[in-house]
């Protein structure tokens, strides 16, 4: 299949220095070398790649040869990361062929053969992230109409959309994340396979769920995405325990509002707003038992957060502050002038303050006096 290869102009500014001296050095020691991927959509679109990925003939020992400063990563598939520092790095990856090895369920095992330019280009996922960057010609490879699909804002897989996601199911959600990023429609033929194999998502661990749903969330287009999640179907098997409310809409536009102003954002916001009515309803299930408040809400808490770790991975760390958001709330509802300073000074105050600001602007407006109390009380 012969490919479209076409001159591009753009700002030199947006390719990084470091991931320039990597292709020339591959190309250099007779290795085919590109850029691939989503850095390349992002520059074809104006904009600054967070990270540049580049594709290559080389073998990952090959790599790891011309580069002191780089290690050889991954049990399914090898990759070289090559190091710039102790934040930097850029991941080289060889060139890999359509060969497969599944499970009985139909999910990768193991695809770790080396291919050529057009094999590697039909193992990825969207005709958009399908473009290539060959810096000797200054040309764009485009074998999948990745091109005109990025002038369209059309979201396509390469293949059969019902077999690529029964290779990798992740690919149904990175769909919806790349809608919203890119402002772009999913063409009708992936959307149907989407509502027809989101159960697939099930069999994916709840450890990677976990890094995917951080991606989701924690950028500017949350409210967005998770609307698109539940209209396809997919937010069911993510977090099964979440409706859609006021509540969580107003989480993910302060979250998304926070990232576009450079402030920290942290996943156990997220994770306890959309939570926060299913421990609610399990509180009011278990309340008749002989327990004080506390220990009826720690239960309800922990029920709460075991039952959504089947879906997706919440490591202790963030369990714990989901807690203790939670808990604090009937601090912070009933409160003790006389020890109000005391409670100021908890490291987890600042979370469920925000907590219960947010509540009162969104499900519970008759909180609204006690927030203020709360927000006066800290000038």
């Amino acid at each position: 299949m012969s490919p479209i290869r076409q001159k591009v102009k753009f700002d030199k500014k947006l390719l990084d220095q470091d991931a320039l001296k990597i292709l020339k050095k591959l190309n250099n020691s007779g290795h085919e070398t590109y850029l691939v991927g989503g850095c390349i959509r992002d520059i074809l679109l104006g904009h600054k790649p967070k990270d540049f990925d580049i594709a290559t003939s080389a073998t990952p020992e090959q790599i790891h040869k011309l580069f002191k400063r780089s290690r050889i990563i991954g049990r399914r598939f090898k990759l070289v990361h090559i190091m710039f520092s102790a934040r930097k790095f850029i991941e080289v990856a060889t060139f890999r062929a359509g060969k497969v090895q599944t499970s009985n369920d139909g999910l990768v095992l193991r695809d770790n053969y080396y291919g050529t330019l057009e094999d590697d280009v039909f193992r990825r996922d969207f005709t958009v992230n399908g473009l290539y960057y060959d810096i000797k010609k200054s040309e764009v490879i485009d074998y999948v109409g990745g091109l005109d699909d990025l002038k369209a804002l059309k979201i396509k897989m390469i293949g059969d959309p019902s077999e690529r996601f029964e290779e990798d199911p992740v690919r149904m959600i990175r769909a919806v994340r790349f809608r919203a990023k890119l402002n772009a429609n999913i063409e009708s033929q992936l959307i149907e396979a989407i509502q027809t194999n989101s159960q697939l998502l099930a069999k994916i661990p709840p450890a990677r769920l976990y890094e995917e749903v951080i991606k989701l969330f924690h950028n500017e287009n949350s409210i967005e995405i998770f609307h698109e999640l539940d209209r396809l179907g997919l937010l069911r098997h993510l977090f099964s325990q979440t409706k859609e409310n006021s509540f969580v809409d107003s989480s993910l536009i302060n979250t998304s509002e926070r990232i576009r102003n450079g402030n920290s954002v942290t996943p156990a916001f997220l994770f306890a707003v959309f939570l926060w009515s299913a421990v609610n309803k399990r509180f009011s299930q278990i309340s008749k038992k002989n327990k004080s408040r506390i220990e009826l809400m720690l239960q309800a808490s922990e029920d709460v957060i075991k039952k959504q770790t089947q879906q997706v991975m919440m490591p202790r760390w963030l369990s714990s502050r989901v807690k203790d958001i939670w808990l604090m709330q009937y601090q912070l509802e009933n409160y003790n002038p006389k020890k109000s300073k005391a409670l100021i000074r908890n490291p987890r105050f600042r979370m469920a303050y925000d907590f219960l600001v947010l509540r009162s602007e969104s499900i519970d407006k008759d909180l609204k006096a006690k927030a203020e109390y709360w927000t006066n009380i800290q000038k």
